[in-house]
């Protein structure tokens, strides 16, 4: 009982510094009014395998904007259903299909991003690749109707080489359910926190859909910025902070995807994640030995790498300690036992709470998406918490993947209509 409450004070400890940090993040604005006159080449490619249902409505959204120099390069892995006929459907010069076939598809979304990373090169090498801006959407991705003109103002600063943008869950309430509405607190406000206090750090990650890259530093890897990493945004991200290159994080520069609305489909996505996560732990000797970042860059990149191995412990601590207290209160109700419930409901509601009330506040001037009700929003607070519960099942299938040597791409299913 000692041992389990010294841990389970450590693990509370070690959680409320992080929650702290990131809570009182504040974003270090970068953009500038200034605009260099010269030409920025945005090269945006979009990675599909069976996104019928999805890819026509995010061509469209991006053929809206009347950005100069835009290229969309759309990537078919060989898929299953009428993607392919959808794509085609989509008559605009600015569109350009790379088709790929077995056995030379279905090897990850790192290779079909490399496979349009060759086609850009050959492309833009007329073009200087300092202006040119390879960008990631997924299929199912939204950009905010300024987000080229953000980028512009970004990128206007010469050393800065990657930007990553903020999500939003574009069915947090109509079309989704409360898995969803947990996903968009998450990602727009948790996440969102998290990059900030990165920002401070120095270590922003890119993440899968939303991120801006110069292709200059994109080369440097030559054929290959992307390896078949389950979490090839991070592990580029590790690799361009080991090259010393400025990734920043804009809260202005907004991506919509879709959240998931099905527990089981939420349960492989997240496992792919992690297992993401577990692939990249190589990285952590040449992380500690590296001059490119500072010492608490470093401990937050670490933090990070462990967090898979943080919340299956925290989880398996937390659990234990609801079955013990579970049991003294059945045989006696005490005084010490009524506050131990107290501090444990103390801590796991006041943080959801509080990233609910800022998550209500940033998102009541949005009116690209439809948001929920403030009281929705809330009780959403009240079961973040709980909503890492959620998670342990994909923790394991991690874990167990990862064991065996199990490395397939575990797709995730999207929703029509949203």
């Amino acid at each position: 009982m000692g041992v389990i409450y010294v841990i389970s004070m450590i693990s509370i400890s070690v959680y409320y510094i992080y929650i702290t940090m990131i809570k009182s993040a504040k974003e270090l604005y970068i953009e500038t009014l200034f605009i260099p006159n010269r030409k920025v080449h945005y090269a945006v490619v979009i990675p599909c395998f069976n996104e019928e249902k999805v890819i026509k409505e995010t061509l469209l959204s991006l053929l809206r904007f009347t950005t100069e120099n835009l290229t969309i390069y759309v990537v078919d892995d060989d898929s299953a259903d009428d993607t392919l006929k959808v794509i085609t459907g989509v008559s605009d010069s600015r569109i350009k299909l790379i088709e790929k076939k077995k056995p030379n598809a279905q090897q990850g979304k790192g290779h079909s991003l490399n496979v349009a990373y060759r086609k850009i090169l050959q492309d833009y090498r007329q073009i200087d690749s300092n202006q040119v801006i390879v960008t990631v959407l997924d299929a199912d991705g939204f950009l905010c109707e300024d987000a080229f003109n953000i980028a512009d103002r970004i990128f206007s600063h010469s050393d800065i080489h990657g930007i990553q943008a903020r999500v939003r869950i574009i069915n947090n309430y109509k079309g989704g359910n409360w898995l969803t509405l947990l996903q968009d607190i998450e990602f727009y406000e948790v996440i969102g926190n998290i990059q900030k206090l990165r920002m401070k750090t120095k270590t922003v990650g890119l993440g899968g859909n939303g991120q801006f890259t110069r292709l200059s530093v994109l080369k440097k890897f030559e054929d290959i910025p992307w390896n078949d990493c389950l979490l090839e945004d991070y592990d580029l991200t590790i690799r361009l902070l080991l090259n010393n290159e400025r990734i920043v994080y804009t809260e202005q520069l907004i991506i919509y995807q879709q959240g998931v609305t099905s527990y089981q489909r939420y349960i492989k996505q997240r496992s792919r994640w992690i297992q993401g996560s577990l692939q990249c732990h190589f990285y952590m000797f040449r992380l500690l030995k590296t001059n490119s970042l500072s010492k608490i860059g470093k401990l937050e990149m670490l933090y990070f790498l462990l967090q898979p191995h943080y919340n299956l412990i925290n989880s398996v601590i937390l659990l234990i300690s609801i079955r013990m207290l579970g049991h003294s209160l059945l045989e006696e109700m005490t005084l010490k036992s009524v506050l131990t419930i107290l501090l444990m409901a103390f801590i796991t509601v006041y943080p959801g709470l509080t990233f609910s009330k800022r998550y209500i506040k940033e998102t009541r001037d949005i009116e690209t998406i439809e948001n929920s009700p403030k009281i929705r929003c809330y009780l959403g607070g009240i079961f973040m918490y709980l909503y890492i519960f959620l998670t342990i099942p994909s923790i394991l299938l991690a874990f167990a993947r990862q064991l065996v040597g199990e490395k397939s791409w575990i797709k995730t299913k999207r929703e029509e209509n949203v």
